[in-house]
């Protein structure tokens, strides 16, 4: 990582616990800088603004789902293992830092008024992910044929989203089972009755 990476992280990192307590409209630029130990001038050297910095928060974040995703769709594993390690990867992710988890679902409704690109693709390209794992599934016959891809991988993505803002707000325990639960469900309701 060169030093202008070092630095955009160190922004990152502040603008996360910054925002992640006061929520984005109530977040100054100047709260992350002394979050970071920097001159408020120093994030405009990586950041055209407030915005900007929430959007490269998701941007991270949707990177980091988007490898977990398309490494479990070149494995050979059933639809069940492949979710299973995609479940238990997004929620640890959460686990080792509940403060992205609550600007994960806080902030989700952002690009609405402003347009946020990244946070779009937050929203729009993890179920288009889930979605090609659960069509390929269906082509192989581990989830049944009436099912509706787009509707399947919408509700899941609506599950992932409801159990962190669930955890975040009432129960950090929550993400302990999450996984677990959530692959039950999505088995009796996608899986092949085995009769």
């Amino acid at each position: 990582m060169d030093k202008s990476d070092q630095k955009k992280e160190l922004i990152r990192a502040a603008a996360i616990t910054v925002l992640s307590k006061q929520g984005f409209y109530n977040t100054k630029a100047s709260q992350i800088a002394e979050e970071a130990g920097i001159a408020v001038g120093t994030i405009y050297n990586y950041f055209a603004n407030k915005e900007a910095i929430l959007d490269y928060i998701f941007e991270v974040e949707l990177q980091k789902r988007l490898t977990m995703l398309k490494e479990v769709a070149k494995e050979e594993n059933d639809l069940w293992s492949k979710m299973a390690f995609f479940f238990h990867q997004h929620f640890q992710e959460i686990k080792k830092n509940p403060a992205v988890g609550e600007i994960l679902v806080r902030e989700k409704e952002f690009p609405k008024k402003n347009g946020s690109v990244s946070i779009t693709n937050y929203l729009t390209k993890i179920p288009l992910l889930l979605e090609k794992l659960i069509l390929k599934a269906q082509e192989e016959g581990e989830v049944k044929a009436d099912i509706n891809p787009t509707l399947a991988s919408s509700f899941i993505f609506g599950a992932i989203q409801g159990i962190v803002e669930k955890a975040i707000n009432d129960d950090p325990q929550l993400l302990n089972e999450a996984a677990d639960q959530l692959l039950t469900l999505m088995k009796e309701g996608l899986g092949k009755d085995s009769s």
